[in-house]
């Protein structure tokens, strides 16, 4: 299920946001922009709800602090206020934000343009991976071309090495039997990254993920 912050301090908000949208998203709530920026942070919420007038920084501050971060600049962030000026709408729009809704506001609005912007984003995401996925495929096809040509003259060797050694001791016959066995590993590789059709990520380390070479 999506995932909804909402930075408000008014308890009233809070619990008309929450019957609105909580049958449709997972809600967490924050009543400063501190503890919502660290919330966002933290785990990284789908969409947020952020009222402009809080009691420690205004909501311009939180989105603009939001916004230059690498980490939650993608997420998509509602302002909800009460003042409908242009002066307001037009700081909102240039502090980051993707929309403004004035309270009081009609719920079938905003779920509305709630689910209208997590939409957009999920289009976002899938566009981003496919044209990662087209990167990925162009660099699997070279490295495929460019790792069989030398894995051809490989075989070609170890074809030659066992017809002149038909009458070598047990080691070395298993040598070459193992080196052909990885040999077949690495072919069997390269025909997978040629014919992938999807990314799939591991764990290679706390902070680095890898291709998953198992499941392409």
């Amino acid at each position: 299920m999506e995932k909804i912050l909402v930075i408000d301090d008014s308890l009233v908000t809070q619990a008309l946001v929450g019957e609105i949208l909580a049958a449709h998203y997972d809600m967490d709530f924050r009543n400063n922009g501190l503890n919502g920026i660290a919330a966002a942070n933290s785990f990284l919420p789908d969409l947020i709800l952020l009222d402009v007038h809080l009691p420690d920084i205004d909501g311009f501050a939180v989105c603009r602090t939001l916004k230059e971060e690498e980490k939650t600049r993608e997420i998509p962030i509602i302002f909800i206020t009460s003042k409908d000026s242009e002066q307001e709408r037009v700081k909102g729009f240039e502090s980051g934000s993707e929309d403004y809704v004035v309270k009081p506001f009609y719920s079938g609005e905003l779920l509305a343009r709630v689910r209208a912007h997590l939409a957009t984003r999920r289009a976002k995401a899938q566009a981003i991976e496919l044209e990662k996925l087209k990167i990925f495929k162009k660099m699997a096809v070279a490295l495929s071309h460019e790792i069989n040509n030398p894995l051809t003259t490989l075989y070609a060797y170890l074809h030659v090495l066992r017809r002149e050694m038909d009458c070598a001791g047990e080691i070395v016959t298993d040598s070459l039997s193992g080196m052909q066995a990885e040999l077949e590993r690495i072919r069997n590789i390269t025909e997978k990254l040629a014919r992938t059709s999807q990314v799939a990520e591991t764990s290679y380390n706390r902070e680095i993920t890898m291709i998953d070479i198992h499941n392409i």
